[in-house]
């Protein structure tokens, strides 16, 4: 329960971060502020070293636990740029995780990411657009800032192409490429995981179902064999 609560706690001091880089990041602010926010970004960046130092002493296999903890390394760097910034939301989205596995139904949800890899998928995409966004804004001029390269970026990956927002440069329309055939690719891949999941559950509620009548029927064959058993005896 404890475990559970600071993690917890990490969850929404995670969101607080976030939301603060993202407004110093795109508004305006005094130096005062500014420096609040990334003190204490640089505070919450050494309390996850800290716990990230401590799960690796603890591990059995320090290995297999960097290797699985690799991307979420990347979001504990408090280098003061966007990309890294943004690569707060893989540690969000790693600290989510940790939090649903160690509650009671641990074991569903473990199995569950190990079948699907729902959870690498979608790191993979906060990669795949924090990349998108951050190389379209610097390679093409049409695009004049970083919230125009996200929502450039988020109407190619969703294939909805408003056309507010069109790179004129060849790398920008390469770049441009890139996000819309990724986004199909991202998002066939967990509209995939979510059906499959929905149909195994729904399979495996029949198979339970088809399991229980079963053993009716044999627990009523039995009483019937022994039924007839008695009458021939007599």
């Amino acid at each position: 329960m404890k475990r559970q609560l600071v993690y917890f706690g990490g969850i929404v001091l995670t969101i607080f971060d976030i939301l603060f880089l993202i407004y110093i990041t795109f508004y305006p602010v005094d130096t005062s502020f500014k420096f609040n926010v990334i003190a204490f970004d640089l505070f919450l960046c050494a309390c996850f070293w800290v716990e990230f130092l401590y799960s690796l002493k603890k591990s059995d296999d320090r290995k297999e636990y960097l290797k699985n903890n690799s991307l979420g390394i990347l979001g504990m760097l408090p280098f003061n740029s966007v990309f890294m910034r943004a690569l707060r939301f893989v540690k969000l989205a790693q600290l989510i995780k940790v939090f649903i596995l160690i509650r009671d139904d641990e074991k569903i949800v473990s199995d569950f990411l190990k079948k699907t890899y729902l959870d690498k998928v979608i790191i993979i995409a906060i990669v795949f657009i924090v990349a998108v966004t951050i190389l379209v804004w610097l390679a093409d001029s049409n695009i004049a800032d970083f919230k125009t390269a996200i929502w450039y970026t988020f109407a190619s990956m969703t294939s909805t192409g408003y056309g507010d927002v069109v790179p004129t440069s060849t790398s920008g329309r390469i770049i441009g490429i890139v996000a819309m055939v990724g986004g199909i690719i991202i998002f066939s891949m967990i509209t995939a995981i979510i059906s499959s999941a929905y149909v195994s559950r729904l399979n495996r509620d029949k198979r339970r179902d088809l399991e229980s009548k079963i053993d009716y029927l044999t627990s009523e064959v039995e009483k019937l064999n022994k039924k007839i058993d008695e009458l021939n005896k007599r």
